[in-house]
């Protein structure tokens, strides 16, 4: 049962296999969201949950494409991709240079229920780890952006 789970790939994975190498870095701006999420601490902690969240989210693992997208060996390095967009997004120091939210998101047939369900699971992540909500909610931004690239059904 925990092997089926792990198959799924989460709404924000975005790929395992994008990215070439380490990361770009560049300057950071000391009061980015990046930093004041706890830097790549931070980020990653941030991602670890969401993810972990998602991996056991009824509502997520009913979207069977979403299962099909990872294999549980792959979901380590599925959550370093999320760690680097995400920090990338919110200004560190890291070039996310894997695919595009609407290139690793097609055919998934992500609907707004299931996206939904996903924003909960960051909510409570963010909640679980004591961000405060201007950060929490400036967070929420970053993926409400996203939506068009990744809701396919609607």
């Amino acid at each position: 049962m925990i092997l089926k789970k792990l198959a799924f790939l989460p709404l924000l994975a975005l790929l395992a296999a994008g990215c070439g190498g380490a990361p770009d870095r560049k300057d950071v701006d000391p009061n980015c969201l990046y930093m004041r999420l706890g830097g790549l601490n931070g980020m990653a902690a941030l991602s670890d949950e969401i993810v972990n969240r998602l991996l056991t989210d009824p509502e997520i693992l009913a979207n069977t494409q979403l299962q099909m997208r990872a294999k549980p060996e792959n979901v380590p390095g599925i959550k370093v991709q999320i760690t680097v967009l995400l920090s990338d997004l919110a200004g560190g120091p890291f070039t996310y240079s894997g695919k595009s939210m609407k290139e690793a998101h097609e055919g998934m047939a992500v609907d707004e229920k299931q996206w939904e369900a996903m924003l909960k699971d960051v909510r409570g992540a963010l909640e679980k780890l004591k961000v405060p909500a201007k950060e929490g909610e400036e967070f929420v931004a970053l993926i409400e952006a996203m939506r068009g690239d990744i809701v396919e059904v609607k």
